[in-house]
């Protein structure tokens, strides 16, 4: 039988949100066009010095690339001076990533102005880095407050994570028993435990192909973790996983040492019905 999951390994083995990829949409309108030619270099100093924010954020990015990153920070605080959140993000990365001098304040400095201009990416990244310096469940709350924002505007691994997060039985006795104010009462009754809203959030990043929340959701069906099991389900959602590169599932699959009776019993349920991997039916609509 497989490990219960925690918190803990839910963070375990999640990709680092990545840095901007070229020919990417950063705001309405500005799109980033990377040409290295010397004539695009000085248009885009000319329009950047003229103020144009998406070529400050271009200029931002050829300087990133070519590694000059005191420079590419430069030019991206003064786009996201003028509103360009994806350019708050990106100098965030450059201090993450250590490529610039500077300590975690300066990294919660930029996510927090692109998170609360209501960049997902930020909103995600920011609730990430709270749940890992969590001292209590203030820390929590704060993480699913920001993971709730992206999760609402569709970012998978946002709604993985707060998917998780709402697991009755991955929370801590510290979560649990942290005193707390009246005025953080709503708080408790936003983010209690919860394993319907667990499902519905996992559904929600598992049906946007994230293969942690796919995994976790088979998971939940070989254990009844908030729903009947169902190991057909299970099955089918491990496939999913294991198709979209999640290495456990993968391993899983090579190493199936099912009895004949349970997998024959498998098939037959299979041929029974049309083999879609679905979300149980708590987890359709988002629980109030």
């Amino acid at each position: 039988m497989r490990p219960l999951p925690s918190l803990l390994r839910a963070l375990a083995g999640l990709p680092l949100l990545l840095s901007l990829y070229a020919r990417a949409e950063v705001a309405p309108g500005c799109e980033v066009l990377i040409e290295n030619k010397p004539s695009i270099i000085f248009q885009y100093l000319d329009q950047a010095g003229a103020g144009d924010a998406c070529a400050q954020f271009n200029l931002g990015y050829l300087y990133y690339t070519r590694q000059q990153y005191p420079a590419a920070e430069r030019w991206y605080a003064k786009a996201a001076e003028q509103g360009i959140s994806r350019a708050a993000f990106e100098i965030a990365m450059l201090y993450r990533d250590k490529l610039l001098p500077g300590d975690q304040e300066q990294t919660l400095r930029w996510l927090q102005q692109a998170a609360e201009q209501g960049l997902a990416l930020a909103q995600t990244e920011l609730g990430y880095l709270y749940l890992q310096d969590r001292q209590d469940a203030r820390g929590l709350f704060t993480a699913m407050g920001w993971l709730e924002k992206a999760a609402e505007q569709g970012h998978s691994q946002a709604q993985y994570l707060l998917g998780e997060m709402y697991w009755s039985d991955a929370r801590s006795s510290a979560d649990a028993d942290m005193a707390l104010g009246e005025d953080e009462f709503h708080l408790l009754e936003r983010y209690d435990s919860n394993d319907a809203k667990a499902l519905y959030w996992l559904c929600q990043a598992a049906q946007n192909d994230d293969e942690f929340a796919q995994f976790s959701l088979s998971e939940a069906y070989s254990r009844g973790r908030g729903m009947p099991v169902d190991q057909l389900q299970s099955r089918l959602w491990l496939e999913k996983a294991a198709a979209n590169g999640k290495e456990e599932a993968i391993a899983i699959l090579a190493s199936d040492n099912g009895s004949w009776y349970d997998k024959a019993e498998l098939w037959i349920k299979r041929q029974a019905g049309d083999g879609q991997a679905r979300c149980p039916q708590i987890a359709l609509q988002r629980p109030q």
